[in-house]
């Protein structure tokens, strides 16, 4: 029996669906997204200026693990300036774009000694600035035909491609 390419269970309720771009059904969905307006209603009307991670999930009836899972996939992007994050490691508040993540900067740090981390938001930066730059397009077909430097088969392939 031939099996649909979409066809996958649901990650929370474990029910078939097909996989569009979610990896949960529609009613999970729905469910989630009840839960993320009732959150960003009681952080709203909370009249600290910031709510910790456990208030929220006891003031939500919701599981601690579920909250931190819904700030890791970005749905309460729109609260986490309200929102008290401390780091899994020493515990101190995370400030920035650090919250999802529930990781500090300084432990980062701790934990990449070598200076990995430089590196790798070195890389993020030249990656960034080739993106902005003009993009060299991709030739087509009908660019190789009068080309006599680059022949091109009879099946539209192109021999010897360089940028």
């Amino acid at each position: 029996m031939k099996q649909m390419a979409g066809l996958v269970n649901c990650k929370k309720c474990g029910t078939l669906f097909v996989r569009s771009t979610r990896d949960i059904c529609d009613n999970c969905y729905k469910a989630e997204m009840e839960q993320v307006d009732k959150i960003k209603s009681f952080v709203i009307s909370n009249s600290a200026p910031k709510t910790s991670v456990e208030e929220i999930a006891a003031g939500c009836n919701i599981d601690k693990n579920e909250l931190c899972e819904l700030i890791e996939k970005g749905r309460l992007f729109s609260i986490m300036s309200k929102v008290m994050v401390k780091c899994k490691f020493c515990g101190i508040e995370i400030e920035g774009d650090q919250k999802s993540t529930f990781v500090c900067q300084k432990c980062l740090q701790k934990f990449n000694p070598k200076g990995d981390l430089a590196r790798i938001n070195a890389l993020k930066e030249e990656q960034e600035e080739l993106a902005s730059k003009d993009k060299t397009q991709r030739r087509t077909f009908s660019d190789f035909i009068d080309d006599q430097e680059h022949k091109a088969t009879r099946y539209g392939f192109i021999q010897n491609y360089t940028l």
